[in-house]
């Protein structure tokens, strides 16, 4: 990692004043997790501020005032935003997220502002919960308990259930959390398919799986298909309603990565025309308001809010790559190891 002008002090005995202002702009603004971990560090030269907000809410520039870096969860940074917070002199956003769709990178590059990431914090209980949708669609978990709450108590209701093993998976890309899926779904006794453009097929073997060389062939191919790619413009409604009509009528549609790579209102159709028999979503387009009604009320979509990511564990881990982002800027004067590039 390269040095970064300006930014190292020394760092100061456990007496000593705490010299490096971060706003810690979490949903709860508590710092006491935080504060332990780096008691835990041995870093005495980072003072967190502790300031609770709103979902999907920026903070002020009276928020910021005096603060070189900025800890965000849930917080999107764009438009006007990003000279807010260059304005203020953060020098470092650490986003607590894999994803930073919801913030102006190259933006706030050219204001002189890094953006952190913490990739992999929750790959195992992305992927736990990504399975935990399918086995409750391939076992009609949900879809039996809303026919049992409705009065009615029928084993056989709704869509024929099939064994898990012997299926086809099909995981569109090869991160951290899809590398995470596939044991768990060879466990199940699944055959697992994976395309991802960037990976060779020596390398989706190492990782217990076989590559297929198109999106199509995967759908083709798959029983249960599942998203577990970034969303950029090339990714942007992957799954429209050619490609739900490729999957076919037995099967399901996973997304536990981003709402808009799936085109929804063509997957509220498939699922009312029986195009697909079911899906299972962690993330709509829309998550904040205007939330799509039709695919939260149909009986053959589980809907869950974006809670995938979350455990205890997890959280932990999200705090401690995020503070290590700012200690290794602030403290020790480098460039972080996460840091996003501005493309």
């Amino acid at each position: 990692m390269g040095e970064v002008r300006g930014g190292a002090d020394m760092v100061g005995t456990s007496g000593e004043a705490r010299r490096h202002r971060v706003l810690w702009y979490t949903l709860d603004g508590d710092v006491s997790a935080a504060e332990s971990i780096l008691d835990g560090m041995g870093v005495h030269g980072i003072d967190l501020v502790g300031c609770a907000h709103e979902p999907f809410s920026a903070p002020t520039a009276a928020q910021l005032e005096g603060c070189e870096a900025l800890v965000g969860e849930f917080c999107p940074v764009l438009g006007e935003e990003v000279d807010v917070v260059a304005d203020a002199g953060v020098r470092l956003l650490a986003s607590m997220s894999i994803g930073v769709n919801h913030m102006d990178v190259a933006g706030l590059a050219r204001r002189g502002v890094l953006v952190s990431n913490c990739p992999g914090y929750c790959a195992e209980d992305v992927a736990t919960h990504a399975v935990a949708l399918m086995l409750d669609l391939e076992r009609k978990v949900t879809f039996s308990n809303r026919d049992v709450m409705a009065g009615g108590w029928d084993p056989k209701a709704g869509y024929p259930a099939r064994r898990v093993s012997g299926q086809t998976l099909g995981l569109v890309f090869l991160g951290h959390i899809a590398r995470a899926v596939i044991p768990m779904a060879t466990g199940l006794g699944m055959r697992v398919v994976v395309w991802a453009p960037t990976k060779s097929a020596a390398e989706v073997e190492e990782a217990g799986a076989e590559k297929v060389g198109t999106l199509d062939e995967l759908l083709a191919e798959s029983d249960v298909v599942s998203l577990h790619c970034p969303l950029i413009p090339e990714t942007e409604h992957l799954i429209g309603a050619r490609e739900l009509a490729l999957m076919g009528e037995g099967s399901f549609l996973v997304n536990t990565a981003r709402g808009d790579l799936v085109d929804e209102d063509a997957l509220a159709d498939a699922l009312e025309a029986g195009t697909i028999r079911g899906a299972g979503l962690d993330t709509l387009a829309h998550e904040s308001h205007d939330r799509n009604t039709r695919l939260i009320d149909s009986p053959r979509c589980i809907v869950t809010p974006h809670s995938g990511y979350d455990s205890l564990e997890a959280a932990e881990e999200l705090r401690r790559m995020s503070l290590e982002a700012c200690c290794q800027l602030l403290v020790d004067g480098v460039t972080p190891t996460n840091v996003v590039a501005a493309g």
